[in-house]
């Protein structure tokens, strides 16, 4: 059982992912929400929507569900480049697979995503693991590099997923599948809480709605 204490409860209270300035990198990526697919696309109560608190109940038990998680490298780094995921499903059910529009829902969602992640700039979970004396193991792949709410993965698995299932002609639940596994290879990773993955498909969804009947 973990105890706060007067030391411990300040570091795990104050802890984020970073104090560093965001990257010019990420930047005009937020920049260029203005030009991309969802130009027009509110997520104003995302922005107000906060994680749960970091002394909460609810972080120390994802914490717990994220360390008894069985560790699978091989599972997160095959499901971390989501375009070649999706690329594989297509090929497996014999269908055309449409690049230029996955690579287009991947760029114009990453901005919003980007904005939300430094506005909250929440911990990753093994950046906090350690203030609750807990050992969580994470292969920190370059896509992990940035502040974890909400997880940007769950958001473009969900979408690209939703669209693609609802767009190529053949009748399978694989493509949503395969966005449902890529948002649950972020938490074997050790790379968000499930309340990042959540959050992250809740946005993956509203993204799908707005712009089912545009593409």
């Amino acid at each position: 059982m973990f105890i706060f204490t007067e030391e411990n409860i300040g570091n795990i209270k104050n802890a984020v992912y970073s104090n560093d300035d965001i990257t010019d990198k990420h930047a005009k990526k937020i920049a260029g929400i203005k030009d991309g697919l969802f130009k027009d696309f509110n997520y104003s109560k995302y922005k107000v929507k906060n994680p749960p608190k970091n002394t909460s109940m609810i972080v120390y038990n994802e914490l717990q569900y994220l360390q008894d998680l069985p560790e699978d490298f091989d599972y997160v780094k095959e499901h971390d480049d989501i375009e070649k995921v999706f690329e594989a499903v297509c090929n497996e059910n014999n269908v055309e697979y449409p690049r230029e529009l996955v690579n287009d829902l991947i760029k114009s969602a990453a901005g919003i995503i980007l904005d939300l992640k430094y506005i909250h700039n929440r911990p990753r979970p093994f950046q906090l693991a350690s203030h609750y004396n807990m050992k969580l193991s994470a292969n920190v792949l370059d896509s992990m590099k940035t502040p974890s709410y909400p997880s940007g993965h769950s958001a473009q698995g969900i979408l690209i997923g939703k669209v693609l299932q609802t767009k190529l002609p053949i009748n399978t639940d694989a493509f949503l599948e395969a966005g449902k596994r890529i948002s649950y290879s972020r938490n074997v990773g050790r790379a968000h809480y499930p309340s990042d993955s959540k959050i992250g498909e809740n946005i993956g969804d509203e993204m799908f709605r707005h712009i089912r009947h545009r593409i």
